[in-house]
């Protein structure tokens, strides 16, 4: 990327908030700029839209302390975190505006450009999203707002990119990032066995028994073979033969016929499968998984919040089983839980890492937002919290939460 100054920051200053005048057509003159950031005039639109945004999540904050969704009045006479909900609501809403302009100034400080495609795109998400809550414009808020707040999410992933990407300041190399990616997530292939019967009852401890040496024998005919493709391959060929299995202890559970009978039925039935099951694709049936972690990140937000997990399920055991215990390469089996087995193999994940499979676009960008997105939130946050802040009273008395529409007829 070019690290220059394309557009002077007081040019696009003037001509961002210029464009904003018109879309609160019932503002009078003195509320139309909510604060200025940084020489930067926020317009009343966007300060609404971050009120609103203030008001929701304030609901739901107080929806998870009481457990029922707050009406209008239980908000307006509530406090949250010891403050009055409208300050902390207001204060959100002055957070929001302060990040907004961070990225428009980092954006114009790297020297930043949109494509013709990306600004297309984002005036068609601004039009999805503004027709999605009609309070938008009940209270005032145009398209012009919700274009420039999409303009926005666009300038922020350039911004990113420019400080995380191979090339920038704070990420990594593509090597590093390929590491990251094996040290959390995991390429494996298994045969689920049932310890259940067809009616889902637990089967005899003589019929557990013969399916764990059934799990056993699959596992030493999977690890016969002798390059991870072969194995992995030969999965495939155990999950047929143990469709196979299933299908005549269904058929002979259901019908009182010879086994001879009900073994050709079985391979008819399973003949038909094998044309769909043979592809080209020689990872067919391999699944990703990620590795344990106690954090969450909100997909509206990107924050990342501790959150609590259950360390004795079987999901959160078998992961661990997969990143800490398994030999690579080696089919094992594995009592997944008291209903369960898997015939399971990892395999090496870098195989994998090619333009058209998991090494491209879609897949680096996603493990650079996991790796480095509370980073860049960080970053942004000092960013904002730096900038000088002036409030217009005026605006902020016009534009209290209360004084807006913020429910919808049903």
């Amino acid at each position: 990327m070019k690290n220059l100054r394309k557009i002077a920051a007081a040019a696009i200053s003037v001509a961002l908030s210029a464009s904003m005048y018109g879309c609160t057509p019932a503002i009078g003159s003195g509320s139309k700029t909510a604060m200025t950031v940084d020489g930067y005039d926020v317009p009343a639109g966007l300060f609404i839209y971050y009120t609103l945004q203030g008001y929701s999540e304030a609901s739901n904050v107080l929806q998870t302390k009481n457990g029922t969704a707050p009406t209008v009045d239980d908000l307006k006479n509530a406090n949250i975190d010891e403050t009055d909900s409208t300050d902390w609501i207001q204060n959100k809403a002055t957070k929001y505006c302060k990040d907004f302009v961070a990225v428009q100034r980092e954006f114009d400080a790297i020297g930043g450009e949109l494509t013709s495609d990306e600004k297309s795109e984002a005036e068609q998400m601004a039009s999805y999203y503004y027709s999605q809550d009609p309070r938008l414009e009940e209270n005032g808020v145009g398209m012009e707002t919700m274009k420039l707040m999409a303009l926005s999410s666009y300038k922020e992933q350039k911004v990113f990119e420019y400080y995380y990407g191979f090339d920038g300041e704070k990420g990594c190399s593509e090597e590093e990032l390929k590491e990251y990616f094996n040290d959390n997530f995991a390429r494996v292939k298994y045969v689920s066995i049932s310890l259940l019967d067809s009616e889902g009852n637990p089967v005899t401890e003589d019929q557990k028994r013969s399916l764990r040496k059934k799990a056993e024998d699959y596992a030493k005919q999977i690890n016969e073979k002798s390059g991870e493709l072969d194995k992995m391959h030969e999965v495939d060929a155990v999950q047929e033969s143990y469709d196979e299995y299933v299908a005549a202890q269904t058929t002979t559970a259901s019908d009182d016929t010879s086994s001879e009978t009900t073994t050709t039925t079985a391979a008819e039935t399973t003949g038909s499968t094998e044309s769909t099951t043979t592809t080209t694709d020689p990872f067919a049936g391999e699944r990703i998984i990620q590795k344990n972690t106690t954090t969450a990140a909100s997909e509206e937000t990107a924050e990342t919040e501790t959150t609590p997990v259950d360390t004795e399920s079987a999901d959160y055991k078998f992961k661990e089983f997969i990143f800490n215990d398994i030999e690579m390469d080696k089919a094992t089996v594995y009592d997944y839980d008291d209903s369960t087995i898997y015939v399971v193999i990892r395999g090496d994940l870098h195989e994998r890492m090619t333009e058209d499979d998991y090494w491209n676009k879609d897949y680096i960008d996603y493990l650079r937002s996991m790796r480095y997105s509370a980073d860049f939130k960080k970053f942004l946050e000092d960013k904002a919290d730096a900038l000088e802040t002036e409030k217009n009273k005026s605006a902020y008395r016009r534009y209290s939460p209360y004084k807006l529409e913020l429910e919808t007829e049903s």
